[in-house]
């Protein structure tokens, strides 16, 4: 909830549902179960509480266990009289929803039940399995969960593994949300096998209808699970008490309130099993299987120290340009065979390629121009005009060279490159695709972050090294940053709201081409998630992490990295000055080597300009992306440096400069 947010929460809302504690007057211990049901529906009435219509869940609609009070129905309470740290009674909530889960099987002693994801309940489930005598495996790919788990799975007789051959398994339960882990729960099941749906998937996730066919060729028993009843928490209960010892072993710590938020993105991490919070500052350590590390909590808020050792040395490298060569540059321009500024803004880029490369004869012999893609979770709410397979579709356009940029760069010999920062899906390998692919596709930020910081900060690393590691080949002397990604001009306009304080009234623009009732979804959805997220507005990380999307990431990174080579970037429309704002709120100096290349019908570009201090040099009443902007205006610099070194001045010509 603190990363992704809940489309029912109502902030400010204080979370917990996995609660543990006495009743002060009385002393006694309770466990909660954390629904709180009509009693009156149909569902109710069939014994079915946890699917009642008007379901009230604690930590949701109501303040939780993290709160100084909390208030539930009695019903809700469930009595705990034998002996037991409260702190296993926090398992008892996850525990009944996987009895909730198997309680829908007829299984026989000795059969076979293969499990996906080895978070804790994924151990659970294991756990409630080897209870009745079932033989398990475990599939987890985290190698180091897998190494923290072995001596709990040794106990246990659990097999843990990353993969594993064997097949015609009994029973299968998904403990991840991954569609890959759904789809191998129906492969490995044998015929009229029984599947436990336990863990929702990761939204917007296509699956095979040949596979799903499988469940009607091996009529396989297929069962949703979604919460416990409270029949469910009464059973959870007795299964803590025995289980007290493998419980431990679940404890990654106990924790005060506190330090909460510095383990957050441990949890995020994936690599994490249960944390506890004590709110008595009285519970002993206990064992755990994990030690707590790569987190350092007083530097999560930190923008300099959200750089990697990697991007540091990037940063370094970036210098402001040298004012006293750009005079030089200028007075050489002012002495062409021309009247004073009347080549007007090719002037100004002949003076910024001169100072950049340090001579006053320029010269561009290597242009290159990256096209970063990726796909934006946000897409799910309506914003775009078209659906979120285009970016995968245009990708396919791109290296198949039949795109709009693939024409330009011919025309202007500019060496083009795909970049797969975050495509919700995947392509064969093709000369002009780089793979950096960071996730397939962001979080939907309308309800939680687009990204984590670790992805952000991985984001912009992998579009650094995209520039450098084709700049150890030949060096470039100008590039240019394009972009593909359906949803990403609601990515740009977030971010540009988020660093100049703008509303997204006064700056979200048509994008694809929405009509008027998508731009007024588009700017609804845009100012509920700043007044969701509140970004920082002077932290490029902050913004990135929050509204970002992984190929914004990538530009700011490739800017960066192009700056701390002394070499030009050209910027193109909305996206990609959104991101190269993104790497001037990290680093000022990347100024000096970024030119606007084209003035963009979206509104939100004239903002970000104005923070930068950049003009663009042409105005084609253009919003297509892809860098054709770009592609365009890099000619002109191409063209400008020509002018510096191959037009002659007054004095080389003979003319007398007093009568021109």
């Amino acid at each position: 909830m603190w990363n992704q947010g809940h489309r029912d929460l109502v902030l400010p809302r204080v979370p917990g549902h996995e609660i543990a504690g006495y009743d002060s007057r009385s002393g006694q211990l309770y466990t909660v179960w954390p629904g709180q049901s009509c009693g009156k529906c149909r569902y109710c009435t069939e014994g079915r509480e946890n699917l009642c219509e008007e379901m009230r869940i604690i930590g949701f609609h109501s303040d939780g266990g993290f709160a100084r009070y909390v208030s539930v129905p009695i019903d809700s309470l469930i009595p705990v009289n034998e002996e037991i740290d409260p702190s296993f009674l926090t398992f008892a909530e996850p525990a009944a929803c996987v009895l909730n889960a198997l309680s829908q099987f007829s299984q026989q002693l000795g059969e076979r039940v293969i499990i996906y994801g080895g978070g804790v309940l994924g151990m659970m489930a294991a756990l409630v399995c080897r209870e009745q005598g079932w033989f398990v495996t475990v599939v987890e790919q985290s190698q180091e969960k897998i190494s923290g788990l072995r001596s709990f799975c040794d106990l246990n007789s659990i097999e843990l593994c990353k993969d594993t051959v064997t097949a015609d398994y009994d029973m299968a339960i998904n403990c991840c949300d991954s569609h890959v882990a759904f789809s191998l729960c129906v492969t490995k099941l044998r015929k009229g096998g029984q599947f436990a749906f336990f863990s929702g998937l990761e939204k917007n996730e296509e699956i095979e209808t040949n596979l799903l066919n499988l469940i009607h060729y091996k009529e396989l028993e297929l069962y949703g699970a979604y919460g416990p009843k409270r029949e469910h928490m009464v059973q959870a209960v007795p299964f803590c008490i025995r289980q007290q010892k493998n419980l431990a072993m679940l404890i990654e710590k106990i924790l005060l309130p506190q330090d909460v938020e510095s383990v957050l993105p441990h949890i995020l991490s994936g690599n994490s099993l249960k944390y506890i919070i004590d709110f008595t500052g009285m519970a002993e350590p206990l064992h755990h299987a994990f030690s707590y590390r790569n987190v350092e909590p007083d530097n999560l808020n930190k923008k300099d120290d959200q750089l990697s050792p990697f991007l540091s040395t990037i940063l370094e490298r970036i210098k402001p340009l040298e004012e006293s060569f750009r005079d030089q540059a200028q007075r050489k321009v002012d002495h062409k065979t021309k009247p004073l500024g009347a080549l007007g803004r090719i002037e100004k880029l002949a003076v910024q390629l001169s100072t950049i490369k340090n001579s006053l004869n320029p010269k561009v012999e290597c242009k290159r121009l990256f096209v970063f893609a990726g796909d934006h979770g946000v897409v799910e709410e309506g914003v775009s005009a078209f659906p979120s397979k285009v970016t995968v579709q245009m990708v396919e356009n791109f290296l198949a060279g039949g795109a709009a940029i693939n024409a330009f760069c011919r025309q202007y010999d500019i060496e083009l490159s795909i970049i797969d920062m975050g495509v919700n899906g995947d392509f064969d390998d093709h000369p002009l695709l780089i793979n950096k692919k960071v996730g397939h596709g962001t979080s939907n930020f309308a309800v939680q972050k687009a990204m984590s910081l670790d992805e952000a900060v991985l984001a912009v690393e992998n579009g650094a090294r995209v520039f450098l590691e084709k700049n150890e080949t030949v060096r470039c002397d100008l590039v240019g940053m394009g972009e593909m990604g359906i949803g990403n001009s609601s990515s740009a306009t977030a971010i540009i709201c988020g660093a100049t304080g703008l509303s997204a009234l006064q700056v979200a623009g048509r994008g694809t081409g929405v009509d008027d009732k998508g731009l007024e979804r588009k700017t609804e959805i845009i100012e509920k998630a700043l007044s969701l997220h509140q970004p920082e507005n002077n932290n490029g990380f902050d913004l990135l992490s929050k509204v970002g999307g992984y190929e914004l990431g990538g530009i700011c990174g490739a800017v960066l990295a192009a700056a701390s080579e002394d070499c030009c970037v050209v910027l193109d429309g909305l996206i990609s000055t959104a991101a190269g704002l993104l790497a001037y709120l990290i680093c000022p100096e990347v100024k000096d080597y970024l030119i606007a290349g084209h003035k963009s019908v979206e509104i939100g570009q004239q903002a970000a300009l104005e923070i930068m201090g950049l003009e663009p040099v042409i105005d084609l009443d253009m919003r297509l992306g892809e860098g054709t902007g770009s592609a365009i205006t890099m000619n002109l610099v191409d063209l400008a440096c020509r002018m510096m070194r191959e037009m002659s001045s007054f004095e080389d010509a003979g003319v007398d400069s007093k009568t021109v």
